[in-house]
C-alpha cells in the first residue's frame, strides 16, 4: 500500500500572496527610539511621495558625509531592504526579515562610522 497521494490531489493552486503592509508610523517611531540609544545625534525620517513608497531615511548630524554615511530603509515582498549612501555612493546593506534585524545591523555599521574620510577626487581641475 503506497503513501504517496495521488497527482490529482496536490494542486498549485494553494499558493497565494499576502500583501506586505507598508512602513508606516509606527515603523518611524520604533525606529526613532532604537537610534536615540545608539545614535542620538541621527535624524530618523519618513519619506516618500505615497504610502507605497514609503521609506525611512536615517541622516547624520546636519547630513555630513564626514560623521557617517546615510542609510535607506525600504519594504521588499520578504522584508526589509537597507541601502546605505556614502560619498554619492548606494550599496545595498541587505534585505532583513524584521524591523529588529534592521535595527540591529544599523547599530553595527553605526557603531564602526566614526573617523571616516572623504574618498580622494578624481575631479581634474
Amino acid at each position: 500500500m503506497s503513501n504517496k497521494r495521488p497527482a490529482f490531489q496536490t494542486s498549485q493552486d494553494l499558493a497565494f500572496t499576502v500583501r506586505v503592509r507598508p512602513i508606516g508610523s509606527a515603523d518611524l517611531v520604533f525606529m526613532q527610539n532604537a537610534m536615540a540609544e545608539s545614535a542620538p545625534d541621527w535624524s530618523v525620517e519618513l519619506q516618500g511621495i505615497c504610502a507605497d513608497e514609503a521609506t525611512l531615511v536615517l541622516l547624520p548630524e546636519d547630513g555630513d558625509d564626514a560623521i557617517g554615511p546615510s542609510f535607506m530603509v525600504s519594504r521588499e515582498t520578504c522584508g526589509f531592504r537597507v541601502d546605505q549612501v556614502h560619498w554619492d555612493v548606494v550599496t545595498e546593506v541587505g534585505v532583513f526579515t524584521s524591523m529588529n534585524d534592521v535595527i540591529d545591523v544599523l547599530r553595527l555599521s553605526l557603531a564602526f562610522c566614526g573617523g571616516l574620510e572623504a574618498p580622494a577626487s578624481v575631479t581634474l581641475h
